[in-house]
């Protein structure tokens, strides 16, 4: 296979990885959070502020400081998921402590969302390692994880 076409193969199946700190119907001081991290945050808004989404006004009903992947396009290489959650966690690691610190002052939360999103895979899948596992517990995180494998229109039934 030359490098054009698997380009074209390998770069239809994505992932994409967001870790979040948050609290609902909160506000915790965010701003004071990311000066003491050090990491910018990828997005951070709190509670009551407004956005839009089409022509509609909303309000934000949660405080969240998070950071992401955006969409990965996967590769197939050895332990790659291992290097994308890596990447987006290395910053934090060794501010386990401040994250844990305002974690039990302010009643947060912290979450990963870890998205897969396949084309015609015969068996999707994920592997957490054990640095990444270990980060998660340190900090009580909580893995949510999404899987999805689309099917091309070549491969879809008609029923």
């Amino acid at each position: 296979m030359n490098k054009d076409s698997a380009t074209f193969f390998f770069n239809k199946d994505q992932a994409y990885i967001r870790f979040l700190i948050g609290v609902d119907d909160e506000v915790w001081p965010i701003d004071k959070f990311t000066k003491e991290i050090g990491v910018t945050p990828t997005e951070a808004y709190k509670t009551g502020d407004v956005y839009k989404r089409g022509a509609r006004s909303l309000t934000r009903y949660a405080t969240v400081w998070s950071i992401d992947t955006g969409d990965v396009f996967l590769r197939y290489e050895e332990e790659e998921s291992k290097k994308i959650i890596e990447s987006l966690i290395a910053p934090l690691k060794s501010k386990v402590d401040l994250i844990n610190e305002y974690r039990e002052k302010y009643n947060l939360v912290c979450i990963f969302f870890i998205h897969y999103k396949f084309f015609d895979a015969q068996t999707p899948g994920m592997r957490l390692h054990p640095s990444v596992i270990s980060f998660a517990n340190n900090v009580e995180a909580i893995i949510d994880v999404y899987i999805d494998n689309e099917k091309s229109l070549d491969t879809q039934s008609n029923f």
